[in-house]
């Protein structure tokens, strides 16, 4: 498995699913294979299958037919969902989300409710590979796409690149645009990805239940002389977004899911 990816395997199988239903593979209103060809097929249990259906159910991608077996559901594609690939092999694709959006046209908000300088925080300098006396600048975002939050962002950058950041305006300037100012725009990103309920915090934020899936993405940015730049956490409403994956994994070398 890809070490930087830490969903669990259902999820996986779930996405490689969902791949196939988006990319018409599994036709709408089609049978899909039974939990058992499936299990067979992937070198997995007949539990972990189920409970990747289960989860496609709860999207409203598939419908299981009591004695018929299971069906993509017609017209299964919300056109109000996002779907864009999140790739974890081609150091040259790894783009933050907020990066991808924007490649794809969409316009992005931000609201700033939060920037400070930290200093001498161990957890933060060992991310970013510094000392522990030097000093962090931490930035807080909500994102938006339009009047409606999608994400959360923690940005962490070494103060040292970036002595001037806490006097910049990042509601209307681009944070990769001020990096690239000062000649440390991230050019690779590593990345993880988890799905994770939402606590109280992110909850009240987004402005959603607690406990509603939320895609918890990690990113360490490193520019163009391979210096840390920038450690991100981001939280992102997984039903505004629907991610693909390309990733090294059970279902062969740099599958898409």
């Amino acid at each position: 498995m890809n070490n930087l990816f830490h969903a669990p395997l259902y999820i996986q199988i779930e996405n490689a699913l969902e791949k196939k239903i988006l990319n018409k593979e599994f036709l709408s209103g089609a049978k899909i294979p039974s939990e058992r060809v499936l299990a067979k097929k992937y070198g997995i249990n007949r539990m972990t299958v189920k409970k990747a259906i289960d989860a496609l159910k709860k999207k409203g991608l598939l419908t299981r037919k009591q004695g018929s077996g299971t069906y993509v559901t017609s017209n299964n594609k919300d056109k109000n969902s996002i779907y864009f690939n999140l790739s974890f092999t081609d150091k040259n694709e790894n783009l933050g989300i907020s990066e991808l959006l924007t490649k794809k046209g969409i316009k992005l908000f931000s609201d700033v409710i939060g920037k400070e300088i930290i200093s001498s925080n161990l957890f933060f300098n060992d991310q970013l590979k510094q000392s522990k006396n030097d000093k962090v600048f931490a930035l807080h975002r909500i994102r938006r796409i339009k009047n409606k939050p999608f994400a959360i962002e923690y940005n962490y950058l070494p103060s040292k690149l970036f002595p001037d950041a806490a006097q910049i305006d990042f509601k209307n300037i681009s944070l990769y645009d001020y990096m690239e100012s000062k000649q440390h725009r991230p050019i690779n990103v590593s990345q993880s990805v988890q799905v994770i309920p939402a606590l109280d915090k992110e909850a009240r934020i987004l402005k959603i239940k607690k406990g509603n899936p939320l895609y918890y993405i990690v990113y360490h940015g490193f520019d163009e002389q391979s210096n840390d730049v920038e450690y991100t956490e981001s939280y992102l409403i997984s039903e505004e977004l629907s991610l693909q994956f390309t990733l090294g994994g059970i279902l062969g070398e740099k599958e898409t899911y």
